[in-house]
């Protein structure tokens, strides 16, 4: 292979990324720009991945992603690990708080969230949340956080399966109260759950897909006693960043 060829060969891959982060479509000004090449060399950039189906022509003087760009994205994001993509994003949050950071993912076939990863508090005192645990979708943060990022019939459903708090025991909210619960959820962007009885806390944010579906949900667990009420609003912002980092690794775009 030639410097020639080399450097073409580069041109082309982060050609193929700005592609991929360009929405709709784009134009080759539009490339050329983000690219920092003139139009004529991305024209003829494209063409080979014009002919392989990576990309195809629009309207006018348009383009978009192709068929063939989706067909391997689709397989590249069907090989995921998502508590692997997550680490190092969790351990950047527990470095931070030092509080039990989880990873959960939604379990559609019984409307439940499964435990993927998880980095425990070294505090001695601790609520345990420990991989490929089953959690509850009406109750705590990262359970909240997906009951709220699911269409309505769903959420409904994940409702009926646990009518007592699985810890507590205590009745389920309402359903006035519940509507309530789920709207701050969706409005804020984040689950703050607290229950001073069973001495648990916990701040959580729904992970999207590409698609925008809800994959799960991240968070930070912790004895109500030490996650007081001022610490978990400072703790928001932290869960929120680290969710939106994790669903834009999995090719969610967020919309304003």
């Amino acid at each position: 292979m030639t410097e020639d060829d080399r450097g073409a060969g580069a041109r082309t891959i982060a050609l193929l990324k700005i592609v991929a982060e360009s929405g709709a479509t784009f134009t080759l000004t539009q490339l050329g720009a983000k690219a920092a090449l003139p139009p004529s060399s991305v024209h003829r950039l494209l063409q080979p991945l014009i002919r392989s189906g990576m990309v195809e022509r629009g309207t006018g003087q348009a383009y978009r992603v192709g068929s063939e760009f989706h067909r391997v994205a689709s397989l590249i994001m069907q090989h995921v690990d998502p508590g692997r993509l997550a680490d190092p994003i969790l351990r950047r949050l527990w470095s931070q708080w030092e509080e039990t950071c989880s990873l959960c993912v939604y379990k559609p076939s019984t409307h439940t969230a499964v435990v993927v990863a998880t980095i425990q508090t070294p505090h001695p005192l601790r609520f345990m949340i420990e991989r490929h645990t089953e959690l509850s979708l009406s109750w705590g943060s990262l359970g909240r956080a997906i009951l709220a990022s699911l269409p309505d019939a769903d959420a409904a459903e994940a409702m009926k399966n646990h009518a007592l708090g699985p810890l507590s025991g205590q009745a389920m909210p309402s359903a006035a109260q519940m509507a309530s619960v789920i709207e701050k959820v969706r409005t804020d962007g984040v689950a703050n759950y607290r229950n001073e009885e069973m001495d648990v806390a916990g701040v959580a944010a729904p992970v999207f897909r590409a698609d925008g579906t809800v994959l799960g949900s991240l968070g930070v667990t912790a004895p109500a006693r030490r996650l007081l009420p001022h610490i978990a609003l400072d703790i928001e912002s932290s869960v929120k960043s680290a969710a939106r980092e994790l669903s834009a690794l999995l090719g969610y775009k967020a919309r304003d």
